[in-house]
């Protein structure tokens, strides 16, 4: 795609400088990768315009085979870059396309030359020595090398290195280095605490990728620059038809590991102090750090809900803290074990409201106000609250989980059982994944697919055998599958689950959170089959 030279787009406080290949907001520089750049300026130069899908990714990917995945990805990046949460710069038109809805101003090179005079976000990066950037998480994704040769192929690696520094940048408490900053040590060679020194990180993610045929390897290591040593390694091999959907996807898993790590990190050396300095962020951050670990729904997880609990009692407006535990009292009633379903709704509507009005921006909140959504029986509102989510932070996991529930409300088993194993080829080791196998075997049963189920289901208790709802999920299917023996057996499993609260029929009965027609079958097939392995009716 031929960029046109000379032309400056502003925008709100957004430049678009097509010759310099730049979006700025003010004095700082925004990072986008190379196809999002081109779909912005494709959008912006059509402002006011419905732009077809089909007309997008002709202009933007010609003779390229792509999916509108791809091109829906690169709109979410640039909603996130330019703060677009609730798209009133970018308007999508369901099933047709998009509309840059701003007023737009086009002005030359020259007559910008006092915008692109300001400095750069990066061009004051360096600090004395020993001195680090603001943020827990200080660090500097250097450009991903690529193994297979040719200058040419450095497509690929060049992607995943700008897809890390841009979702990385979306972590709380992240600052990550510009990528024309960490591009300016390509091809040198370097000393990672020079680095830190440099720019003032903690840490320094180095990696490489080598492709060949449909297959790609990529590795990647986390380095501290304090000592030298490697504190997180990650190998693995992708396989793919869509190259850009095996971007988004490596990308995706990449940035999820290292969130994990990096709060694990970052709360390990806040705790390794005396525990009366501790203060509410410490203690939410290691709250946080228990939760990306483990989830919400495992024995371990309790000592993170204490974590944060602590925290509110010194800080009651603490948004990690009040987003992770609006997320236990949803979890009681999604997860069929609530004794009191509307006290454990009011106490996450009020914990989502404060962590809202303390961040209206945080990924975690709006991913705590869609799982109470969920509970509320309001899945449509729960898609775009997930949605929201997954803007402020593609690599956000969890919000997935909503997006199966949600779709199972409305009776789209499909799209539910392809939302859950998406996640499972983004992130394939992650700790939240017994949710998404559980959520998997309930579109199973939904479409009458018990044995497909009770394989399911089986996967999510290999990965978290105490996961009250899929061993009760487990038992109806089993029923239903016509193996009423193991079914009583796998009864007086979950009966004896020390997270067991609901024991009979009726209460999971009270448990059910949509109306739709195709949902209730699914709810009575479940009952159905709870009964017929011996669970008391009342």
């Amino acid at each position: 795609m031929e960029v046109a030279s000379g032309k400056v787009f502003c925008f709100g406080k957004f430049i678009l400088d097509l010759k310099r290949g730049r979006l700025r907001a003010g004095d700082r520089e925004v990072d986008l990768r190379p196809k999002s750049f081109e779909v912005l300026r494709y959008l912006v130069e059509n402002a006011g315009r419905l732009v077809p899908k089909d007309e997008m990714i002709h202009a933007v990917w010609p003779n390229v085979t792509v999916t509108d995945e791809s091109l829906a990805r690169c709109v979410s990046d640039i909603r996130l870059a330019l703060e677009d949460v609730d798209q009133s710069i970018i308007r999508t038109v369901t099933r047709r396309g998009y509309v840059f809805e701003v007023p737009v101003s086009i002005e030359h090179q020259d007559q910008a030359s006092a915008h692109n005079a300001a400095p750069s976000r990066t061009g004051d990066v360096s600090l004395p020595a020993g001195k680090l950037h603001g943020g827990r998480f200080a660090l500097v994704v250097l450009r991903f090398v690529n193994l297979s040769g040719g200058q040419t192929e450095d497509q690929l690696a060049d992607a995943i290195t700008d897809g890390l520094t841009t979702f990385l940048s979306r972590i709380r408490d992240a600052f990550v280095i510009a990528r024309s900053t960490a591009m300016s040590y390509k091809g040198k060679a370097f000393d990672v605490r020079q680095i830190g020194r440099e720019l003032g990180v903690r840490y320094v993610l180095e990696g490489s990728e080598q492709h060949t045929g449909s297959l790609v390897r990529v590795s990647a290591q986390l380095i501290d620059v304090d000592t030298g040593a490697h504190v997180w390694a990650e190998r693995f091999d992708v396989s793919y038809i869509d190259l850009l959907q095996a971007q988004d996807e490596i990308v995706t898993r990449l940035a999820r590991a290292l969130q994990i790590e990096l709060t694990a990190l970052a709360s390990a050396r806040t705790s390794s102090g005396a525990a009366e300095g501790q203060n509410a962020e410490d203690l939410a951050l290691a709250g946080e750090a228990n939760y990306l670990r483990f989830g919400p729904s495992r024995r371990e997880s309790e000592q993170g809900y204490q974590l944060c609990e602590r925290a509110l009692a010194i800080d009651p407006n603490n948004v990690r803290a009040l987003a992770i535990l609006a997320e236990r009292t949803t979890m009681r009633v999604t997860g069929m074990q609530s004794v009191d379903r509307d006290a454990d709704i009011r106490s996450s509507e009020e914990l989502v409201t404060l962590a809202l009005a303390a961040d209206p921006n945080s990924y975690h909140a709006r991913h705590a106000k869609a799982r109470l959504l969920v509970a509320q029986g309001r899945a449509e509102e729960a898609l775009i609250e997930a949605e929201r989510s997954l803007r402020l932070n593609p690599g956000f996991i969890p919000s997935y989980l909503v997006l199966c529930q949600a779709n199972l409300m409305l009776g789209l088993a499909t799209n539910a059982i392809e939302h859950a194993r998406r996640v499972k080829r983004l992130s394939p080791p992650d700790p939240y994944l017994y949710v998404f196998h559980t959520q998997e075997g309930l579109a199973h049963i939904m479409l009458g697919e018990d044995d497909l189920a009770v394989t399911c289901l089986r996967q999510a208790l290999a990965n978290n055998p105490e996961f009250p709802a899929a061993s009760g999920y487990l038992v109806a299917a089993l029923a239903l599958n016509g193996n009423t023996g193991e079914a009583r057996e796998q009864l007086a499993r979950y009966l004896a689950l020390p997270d067991t609260r609901i024991r009979t029929v009726a209460g999971w009965r009270r448990m059910a959170y949509s109306q739709h027609p195709a949902y209730l079958a699914l709810r009575d097939r479940i009952y159905s089959g709870l009964q017929d392995a011996g669970m008391p009716i009342s």
